[in-house]
C-alpha cells in the first residue's frame, strides 16, 4: 500500500506554518533502514484496550513505503480521533489484521526497526523483532531525562533513574520540528523518530557496537531471533494506568488480534527488558 494520508512536498515554504518532518531524498524502495509508526483505537467495555488501526512505515529518506488503515478484530468502543485520527469510515473496508502482520513481518525481516517506544507498536502487531536490529528513541540514553521527584524508577529498558521523553518533546528541541499539534499521523511520527536517529546515528551505532562486545545480545527486549515473527509466549497484559506486568510462566494470555494470542509482543518480557545504552 502507499501513503494513503501523506505529507505534500512544498517548494515553497511558508514561515508561518510549523514545520514538519519531510522526506529527505527521492527513493522509495524498502532500505535496509527503516521507521515505524502505529495508531490504535479503544475496545473492551472502557475502550481502555488498545487495539490496531492504522500503521505506516518509512524509508531511509523518509518516504512511505506502507500506510495502511488496519479493521478491527474487535468492535471499538474509542476511536480516540482527537488523538489517533482515527474516525469509523476509515476503517470500513480496510484490509484485515492478519494481512497487514504478515505484510508487516515480511517488511521487518532482516531490517533495522525505528520508532519511539516500539513496545507499543508491535504489541498491537503482535509481533517481535531482534533487539540487534531496533533503535528505540524512548531508550536511547541521550534522548531521555531524569526521573520527576513523583515518579519511581522502573524495570522498562530505560536506565535507572531515567525516563523516557515525548516524541513531540524530542522533535521539538532537537529537531526544531512540531508533531502532534493535534490529531497524530503515524507517517510524521515515523519520520520523526527516522530524524531523531539519524541525527544520533554515529554516536548511537558506536555505543551499541561496544555494548554488543562486552556481551549485549537478543531481540526487542527478548530472546534474540534472527527475524520478525507472531510472539506467542511472555505475553503482557496492561494496567488501567498502562503499566505493563508479565504473565505468569504457562498461563494463557488474552485472545486479540483475531483470536491470536497477545505474544511476546516485541519479545518483551518485564523483568528481561535491557537497555544497551543505559550506562
Amino acid at each position: 500500500a502507499g501513503e494513503r494520508t501523506g505529507l505534500p512536498r512544498s517548494t515553497h515554504a511558508d514561515p508561518t506554518k510549523p514545520k514538519k518532518p519531510m522526506p529527505t531524498g527521492r527513493n522509495t524502495a524498502l532500505t535496509d533502514i527503516i521507521a515505524m509508526d502505529c495508531e490504535m483505537v479503544g475496545v473492551g467495555e472502557d475502550g481502555r484496550r488498545s487495539i490496531l488501526a492504522r500503521v505506516s512505515v518509512v524509508n531511509e529518506d523518509g518516504n512511505v513505503v506502507l500506510d495502511t488503515f488496519v479493521a478491527p478484530t474487535e468492535p471499538v468502543t474509542d476511536y480516540r480521533t482527537r488523538v489517533s485520527g482515527v474516525r469509523p469510515q476509515d476503517l470500513r473496508g480496510a484490509p484485515p489484521f492478519k494481512e497487514i502482520q504478515r505484510k508487516m513481518a515480511d517488511i521487518l525481516k532482516g531490517r533495522t526497526l525505528v520508532g519511539h517506544a516500539l513496545k507499543n507498536d508491535l504489541r498491537v502487531l503482535l509481533l517481535d523483532h531482534p533487539r540487534r536490529q531496533t533503535r528505540d528513541t524512548a531508550l536511547y540514553r541521550p534522548l531521555t531525562r531524569p526521573l520527576r521527584a513523583n515518579e519511581r524508577a522502573q524495570d522498562t529498558g530505560i536506565a535507572r533513574g531515567r525516563g523516557s521523553r515525548s516524541l513531540k518533546e524530542l522533535c521539538a528541541q532537537h529537531l526544531g520540528l512540531e508533531i502532534q499539534g493535534g490529531e497524530h499521523s503515524s507517517v510524521d511520527d515515523a519520520r520523526a523518530a527516522l530524524l531523531l536517529y539519524q541525527k544520533n546515528q554515529r554516536n548511537w551505532e558506536r555505543e551499541f557496537a561496544a555494548a554488543q562486545q562486552v556481551g549485549g545480545k537478543g531481540g526487542a527486549g527478548g530472546k534474540g531471533k534472527g527475524s520478525a515473527g507472531v510472539g506467542s509466549k511472555g505475553a503482557l497484559k496492561s494496567d488501567d494506568d498502562g503499566e505493563e506486568r508479565p504473565t505468569k510462566r504457562g498461563k494463557k494470555a488474552k485472545k486479540k488480534g483475531g483470536g491470536d494470542e497477545v505474544g511476546s509482543a516485541g519479545g518483551l518480557k518485564l523483568g528481561k527488558v535491557v537497555n544497551l545504552f543505559a550506562r
